[in-house]
Order: structure tokens, then C-alpha cells, then sequence
């Protein structure tokens, strides 16, 4: 998304922080908590066969019923809800057009600066889970495809990441990107994607 051209252009800078100031403050430990796992999330439901409606998985970003949010006015709702529907909608459109853009963070260590692709993976199984991919049809292909994000997106994955080489985790990350646009392919072949053209957004 380009810089702000106009009063109704949100650039992309001030549409993560405005997201990730609504996560953090009114989310709890079921919800999405950054703009990195809402993005995983939103890329899962774009897998889906058919649109689904926003009532069917804007009250999933927050977790159960009781940890919907309590708004403070009608205003700032609307605008959560503003800023949710232009990030769902350039998702949309980015992987109707065979784009892939992830939002990772990035960490920095000791002056090296880390990507962090496990908050997404959080967020796109928690989408997969919404809609169900990967309970019917070809198990074997849905396990080869949702291999790395569940390697980086479970409890249980980490614990395997732990005890890997590192070469062994580079070589599953490198491979995550690949197979989410495999997946994305499977359920939309009409889509024209390419598995070794893919862009990164890193939020520090």
C-alpha cells in the first residue's frame, strides 16, 4: 500500500499501528495479538472456496464470546473494524492476483536482526482451523502443505524446532512460503501464482 496520497489513504505504516494498538489493548490470551498473526489469519481465509461473510471471523480475531471486545464508543469500533476490512481486502486482492505478501516481524539479537515467521503461523492456524482446511479431501497433500506452518505455528512444532540443526529449521522455513502458495493454488487454480517470487513485509 503506497504512503498517504489523500485524507481517505491510510498509508501502510499507520494501518499496522492502528491494528496492533486495537489488538494489544482490547485483546486477551485467546486473541489475535499483532498485525503479524492477523495477517497469517487473513491469508488462511483467502484459501477458502467461497468469500466468507465478516461476521463469520471478525469475532474469531478476539477469541470466544467473552472476550469480544468492550468499545469505548461507537467511533472507535468503527474504526477497528474500517482498519480489519482494508487489511482483509488487500489480502484478498493480493492473492486473487497471485501475490503473496507476509507480514513477519523481526527481532534483534545482539545487534543481529532475526525474521520471526511464528506469530503468523499462529495466525493462519488459527484461520485454517475457522474454516476447516485440511479436515477433508487429500490428507496426504494437506500434511506436506501445512508441514512448515505447523512446524512454526504449534506447541508442538516448536518443540520439534528445538531440537533441530539449524540447517534443518532454514531449510523447513524456506520452505514455508512455497507450500502456503501450493495450498492457495489447490483451493483457487485459477490463480496464477509463483512459488520463487515472494515478498516479505518485516515489522520491527
Amino acid at each position: 500500500m503506497s504512503e498517504m496520497k489523500d485524507d481517505d489513504v491510510i498509508s501502510e505504516e499507520v494501518l499496522y499501528e492502528k491494528i496492533d494498538h486495537y489488538l494489544m489493548t482490547f485483546g486477551t490470551d485467546r486473541s489475535l495479538l499483532c498485525v503479524s498473526e492477523l495477517d497469517g489469519f487473513l491469508t488462511a481465509l483467502g484459501c477458502s472456496v467461497q468469500e466468507l461473510e465478516p461476521d463469520l471471523w471478525l469475532n474469531a480475531i478476539w477469541g470466544a464470546d467473552e472476550d469480544q471486545p468492550k468499545w469505548d464508543s461507537t467511533e472507535q469500533e468503527d474504526e477497528f473494524l474500517s482498519l480489519i476490512l482494508i487489511m482483509y481486502m488487500e489480502t484478498m486482492n493480493n492473492l486473487l492476483f497471485g501475490d503473496f505478501y507476509p507480514v513477519y516481524l523481526e527481532q534483534e539479537i545482539d545487534g543481529e536482526f532475526n525474521i520471526l515467521v511464528e506469530e503468523w503461523c499462529v495466525g493462519f492456524i488459527r484461520g485454517a482451523k475457522l474454516i476447516g482446511i485440511g479436515l477433508s479431501g487429500d490428507r496426504e497433500f494437506f500434511d506436506e502443505v501445512l508441514a512448515p506452518v505447523r512446524l512454526f505455528g504449534t506447541e508442538a512444532g516448536w518443540d520439534k524446532v528445538q531440537v533441530m540443526q539449524d540447517e534443518e529449521v532454514t531449510f523447513w522455513r524456506e520452505m514455508l512460503e512455497p507450500s502456503i502458495l501450493r495450498l492457495v493454488k489447490h483451493f483457487h487454480p485459477e490463480i496464477q501464482t509463483d512459488t520463487q517470487s515472494v515478498e516479505t513485509r518485516i515489522l520491527h
